[in-house]
């Protein structure tokens, strides 16, 4: 879920499944994490390695059926992530949202939310609206440049930030969004926000995740992200990858 107010703003201003690893293609080995039911099918997270070992990216598929028979209502899925070496993200949730949520215009479509968290799902279930870690705003360095948010903390989720250049707020149409989350002023998350008539349209997205000028915590991050079909898996990937360095 988004900010309810944002559009005022913006206007105004892991436990591992015993399936184990999956070959991918010959230069990585795909590694699967949680799998839990969605629609009348599946999703599933998983971590891709190198042939060296190293983790590549990271992310989670619906198969072809999770696009079918989904709820009427709200729904959220939390699926523990393979243990992804030197990077800090551990938990995915799927949050489906059948009428969208606001900015009305923007946002009220069906969509998924796509969140990638740093954090333990005891922490990210604490995550309240009101107070100092809420109200705490994340120092400039460590936002992709021009990235905003209208203030608001989500309940079990955090503050949001995106770009305003976003081609659903200049006149264009939204399809897939990615967006950092904070909490207490720290990265707690990255997401992808994804319409299912995207999805249902079989994309090749793939394209650079903006950079914040620094992470404060080391480790490996994604600076790339994708929504693709996967014809010959007949499957939906989130994936964040390129993952680099940072000290």
């Amino acid at each position: 879920m988004f900010i309810k107010s944002f559009a005022a703003a913006l206007f105004v201003t892991a436990t591992l499944a015993t399936s184990g690893p999956a070959t991918t293609a010959a230069s990585s080995i795909e590694q699967i994490g949680d799998r839990k039911p969605l629609g009348a099918g599946t999703a599933y997270t998983w971590v891709r390695r190198d042939a060296k070992g190293a983790v590549s990216s990271f992310g989670l598929s619906l198969d072809e059926k999770a696009l079918t028979n989904l709820s009427g209502e709200m729904q959220e899925i939390a699926l523990a992530l393979p243990a992804i070496d030197g990077a800090p993200f551990r938990t995915a949730v799927i949050d489906w949202n059948p009428h969208g949520h606001p900015p009305e215009h923007v946002y009220t479509v069906p969509h998924f939310d796509f969140h990638f968290y740093t954090i333990d799902e005891a922490s990210r279930m604490a995550i309240a609206p009101k107070g100092e870690a809420a109200e705490a705003k994340p120092a400039a360095e460590l936002l992709p440049e021009g990235y905003i948010t209208d203030g608001e903390t989500i309940p079990m989720m955090g503050k949001h930030y995106l770009s305003p250049a976003n081609p659903e707020f200049r006149g264009g149409k939204f399809t897939a969004t990615p967006i950092y989350g904070y909490y207490g002023g720290h990265l707690i998350f990255v997401e992808s926000m994804v319409t299912l008539d995207y999805l249902n349209s079989k994309p090749a997205l793939s394209q650079p995740l903006a950079q914040p000028a620094r992470f404060e915590q080391p480790g490996t991050y994604p600076s790339q992200y994708s929504v693709a079909y996967d014809a010959a898996k007949h499957r939906y990937d989130i994936v964040f990858g390129a993952l680099a360095a940072h000290k």
